[in-house]
């Protein structure tokens, strides 16, 4: 059953504008939990039901017929019963327990603060109060606010009548409202002893030759003041103004030093100054710098190299190894294996390649792996002269240690330092465990 007290204190915050959002939060504010809270403002926004005049009149009929046995009966009793027979027993009304009248207080239909409130009331002595503000004021947020009637203009007087903002025109000689009226000056009018007052262009002459000088009002009933502007930028008038460059005004001619690229210039504000400026960290571009950073004319220019030459760092398109040592030396397959698991699992290809600049390197494949190790400095990559290594012994019998194994997975190279002038004295390739004296796999060597 729903909370009686809940629905009624409901019902008196819709009454009094709540929203639904606002109503259940002041509820469960004042105590009143989650379910009580929802079932109270469903029942609240039910409209009640009216009982009609017509259903009153037949209650009241039906009332009376029942009503008229009853007091026959009452009359046609035994008159000798005992008077104190007829007492009825006093049945108590009840009345509410201690602790209901102290929850009747609890939550009786007041405020707390301004927020249980609507926005044109504040909460005064546990009760909302409407707000009564002046005709230049607006009840927000619980406060009287004054309207706001400024037009952000230094020539008006900015007031409220009424309720209505009005901007008048100063025309008094009035001290410290940062006005000057025409008219007035500086005894009148202590604002006018900042103006810079005139009567023609001849009063407000600054000086500077490149300023347009005007007397003029800035705006309508103030005086007039003398004001300095550049002229625009206008192609082919004749004239140009110092604010202006060739981009912007035909009529202008380019400047060195104005930080501004104009033509014919090749630089101004960044221009080169030495031959490190013209560094593109280009191997195959001669770098060449040419003209002067004074005259805006320096620019660095940069040449491809074609010719094939050795030890300069770039190896042309054009170029191959024999003739130039910086291009990529080409290379011959000799021979190719397939990893076998010893101590771990291993899987994988190998190739054995020999290059033009005279040295032989082996690649493992990009499906390379080998499980169950972690990489360490022990272990080492062999050439062996056995096809088939599986113990320390066995790699004993000849090896070339190439370099420590660089990845447990994946494609990887490894050059053959030491000149070898058979290769094929080596058979296999091992991956060895130094530390362990340990076989962990290894690739016989199948020469083409």
């Amino acid at each position: 059953m729903a909370n009686k007290q809940a629905v009624e204190y409901a019902k008196e915050l819709a009454n009094r504008g709540f929203t639904a959002d606002a109503a259940r939060e002041i509820m469960l504010s004042r105590g009143f939990n989650q379910k009580d809270t929802d079932e109270a403002m469903v029942l609240a926004s039910k409209p009640e039901k009216q009982t009609s005049v017509n259903s009153l009149l037949v209650i009241a009929l039906v009332f009376v017929i029942l009503l008229i046995p009853i007091m026959f009966l009452l009359t046609s009793g035994d008159s000798s019963v005992d008077s104190s027979s007829d007492e009825t027993s006093y049945v108590p009304q009840a009345q509410d327990s201690y602790e209901e009248q102290e929850l009747n207080e609890e939550f009786a239909y007041g405020c707390y603060s301004d927020e249980e409130c609507l926005f044109n009331e504040n909460c005064l002595n546990n009760e909302c109060s409407p707000l009564y503000c002046t005709s230049c004021e607006e009840a927000f947020n619980h406060e009287c606010t004054p309207l706001v009637c400024n037009d952000n203009e230094t020539n008006t007087w900015d007031y409220c009548s009424e309720g209505t903002c009005f901007n008048e025109i100063i025309t008094s000689c009035i001290n410290e409202d940062a006005f000057c009226p025409e008219g007035c000056n500086e005894t009148t009018d202590l604002d006018c002893s900042i103006q810079i007052e005139c009567t023609s262009e001849l009063d407000c002459g600054d000086g500077d030759p490149e300023t347009i000088d005007t007397c003029e009002s800035p705006f309508e009933g103030a005086p007039k003041e003398c004001i300095h502007t550049f002229p625009l930028c206008v192609d082919l008038d004749g004239y140009c103004p110092s604010n202006c460059t060739t981009l912007t005004d035909s009529d202008c001619e380019s400047i060195c030093g104005n930080d501004v690229k104009e033509d014919p210039e090749e630089c101004d504000g960044d221009c080169p100054v030495t031959f490190s400026d013209c560094n593109d960290n280009n191997t195959c571009t001669t770098n060449t710098l040419l003209g002067s950073s004074a005259l805006c004319t320096a620019e660095c220019v940069y040449t491809e190299i074609t010719m094939c030459n050795s030890n300069d760092g770039c190896c042309p398109s054009s170029c191959t190894y024999s003739l130039d040592n910086d291009c990529a030396p080409s290379s011959n397959l000799l021979a190719t294996g397939s990893f076998t698991s010893v101590q771990r699992i291993a899987s994988g290809d190998i190739e054995l390649l020999y290059y033009e600049s005279g040295v032989h390197k082996v690649t493992f494949s990009e499906l390379f792996s080998i499980t169950n190790t972690n990489l360490n400095p022990d272990l080492n990559i062999y050439l062996a002269v056995k096809q088939q290594v599986t113990t320390k012994e066995d790699l004993d019998s000849g090896n070339l240690l190439l370099e420590p194994l660089q990845s447990i997975s994946g494609g990887q190279e490894y050059e053959i330092a030491s000149y070898i002038s058979n290769i094929q004295t080596y058979n296999s390739i091992v991956i060895f465990q130094d530390n362990l004296n340990a076989v962990y796999a290894y690739s016989t060597i199948n020469y083409n």
